[in-house]
């Protein structure tokens, strides 16, 4: 999988972020310069006193010649939209793939006859999105979040085919059955007007237990194989956020993050019952630190009272990959694994600040 498209689009959304926010704050300018202000509270111009038709009454002259106005009280001061409150909230969005979930494993030692030499599994992404969030500002500069997350599936379908030596490929379909469960924690410091920087630490759980395999191409039929993976990631990150505030009520957030390494934990078992072969197995195991880790993020919302609510859209792209050596029918046989995942969430928000 290439990385540059989706780290391209990340890059994308941030720019069309900075050019919106720019705009924004222009529009809202000219807003203010084209309307005529109102000063309620200025007072009245002096009613002018005409000299008196007597030419014996003098009037005296005051010794400074420019006569002192009262000062204007303008309706509009600048005004600090920070606060030091803190806002739980939570976030319901569909998750969507951009090709789903992958696995794949390259066998690299000696094969014989119909022995599997590669099989690729993909994952059809999709269902419910729920996260609970908990942002606290710290000060007017820093602040913290702490969010938990988990996937409600759909129970999207799943396509694995293999490579066989010498014989034809073969295929078949899955019902999985998706787990998904995400914790996160970040700090975020603001070292630029509307412009902070973000790190932060994220786990997640993902694991699919497949069976039900239907569309047999190559494999005995009816078929009782299973199979299982669970993979459980800890990516550090750092990145940028810009948070603009046009107004007290209104809130723009743009951002993009990511890490160049993957520490991950995998974990693939499986048995294939290929038509005039021997049952066999998989059992691969492994501990994954190359990778890479990125996520661009935007949201927009409005405050009433001490309500807010808006909608947000999030890009995550992950890609891990390890050679090792695995057990394959009873033979250690050397491995190279890649796991990725790449999807979408659009949604809402609802927060409420105490």
């Amino acid at each position: 999988m290439k990385p540059i498209l989706p780290r391209c689009i990340i890059i994308a959304i941030l720019i069309t972020g900075l050019f919106t926010t720019s705009t924004m704050a222009q529009q809202n300018t000219w807003a203010n310069q084209d309307t005529s202000p109102n000063f309620p509270n200025m007072a009245p111009h002096p009613p002018v006193k005409h000299p008196s038709a007597n030419r014996n009454v003098s009037t005296p002259v005051p010794n400074n010649a420019f006569v002192s106005m009262p000062p204007m009280q303008f309706p509009y001061l600048p005004q600090t939209c920070k606060s030091t409150s803190s806002e739980p909230s939570a976030y319901v969005g569909y998750l969507y793939k951009d090709h789903g979930a992958g696995m794949q494993l390259q066998f690299n030692g000696p094969v014989t006859a119909g022995q599997t030499t590669y099989t690729r599994n993909d994952f059809d992404l999709q269902g419910i999105w729920l996260e609970l969030a908990l942002p606290v500002a710290i000060d007017q500069n820093m602040g913290l979040v702490v969010t938990g997350a988990h996937l409600f599936s759909l129970q999207p379908g799943s396509i694995q085919s293999y490579s066989l030596a010498n014989t034809a490929s073969a295929a078949r379909k899955w019902n999985p059955d998706v787990q998904w469960w995400e914790v996160n924690g970040a700090g975020s410091y603001q070292f630029f007007p509307s412009v902070s920087g973000i790190v932060g630490f994220r786990w997640t759980n993902f694991v699919v237990n497949l069976t039900n395999s239907i569309d047999l191409q190559g494999f005995v039929s009816p078929s009782t194989d299973a199979a299982t993976l669970t993979t459980n990631t800890y990516i550090p990150y750092s990145g940028i956020l810009i948070e603009n505030k046009p107004d007290c009520r209104s809130t723009i957030k743009l951002a993009a993050y990511g890490s160049p390494i993957l520490p991950a934990d995998f974990e693939y078992n499986e048995t294939v019952s290929l038509t005039g072969q021997p049952r066999t197995a998989f059992s691969t195991k492994a501990n994954m630190g190359t990778g890479y880790f990125a996520e661009g993020f935007s949201e927009y919302s409005l405050k009433r009272d001490s309500w807010s609510m808006g909608g947000f859209v999030r890009f995550t792209l992950v890609h891990a990959e390890r050679s090792i050596g695995a057990v394959v029918g009873g033979v250690n046989t050397p491995i190279d694994i890649t796991f990725e995942r790449r999807n979408w969430i659009f949604g809402g928000k609802i927060g409420y600040a105490f």
